[in-house]
């Protein structure tokens, strides 16, 4: 399934739009204004909340937790020392994730045991962040599209994000 990361221009929030392959909003992505925990809610197109995603403080590498409705964890670490390349490790409740771009910071893998779970390609050419997701694993599709939100926060942590604290 592929879907269409798209950051809101004007918004106090990183607030983001998640289009399915047909254009239809399938998830919506908001931040809070004042919040400690530097949270953001990933929503159905109903509006339903579906999981959680908070700064991870007291941490040595930038991290984030993805924390379902159901309590289980999903752990977002930036890898150090990744020469060239932007790496992330991602422990999960059904095991452990690599994530890894480019230098650039335009195209990213997601794999699971060498498996190709997803792929992730960034536009270079927009007014705002927007990344096409293609999922391969569609159980786990809410938590990848979270997992993509917090890589482009934690790449971005120095410019106007929430996470940047």
């Amino acid at each position: 399934m592929k879907y269409l990361i798209k950051q809101k221009l004007l918004s106090l929030t990183d607030s983001f739009t998640i289009e399915d392959e047909r254009g239809r909003a399938a998830y919506l992505v908001k931040g809070k204004i004042f919040s400690f925990s530097s949270s953001q809610t990933l929503s159905n197109a109903a509006g339903l909340p579906l999981l959680k995603i908070r700064r991870k403080y007291l941490s040595i590498m930038p991290a984030c937790r993805i924390v379902n409705n159901d309590g289980s964890e999903w752990l977002v670490r930036k890898r150090f020392w990744a020469f060239l390349s932007s790496r992330f490790l991602v422990k999960t409740p059904f095991g452990q994730l690599e994530m890894k771009g480019n230098f650039w910071q335009h195209e990213y893998d997601i794999r699971q045991q060498g498996q190709l779970i997803a792929s992730v390609s960034k536009k270079w050419f927009s007014w705002s962040d927007t990344y096409a997701v293609d999922i391969f694993k569609p159980e786990w599709t809410e938590q990848l599209l979270a997992l993509m939100i917090v890589i482009d926060r934690l790449q971005h942590s120095d410019r106007n994000s929430t996470f940047g604290d």
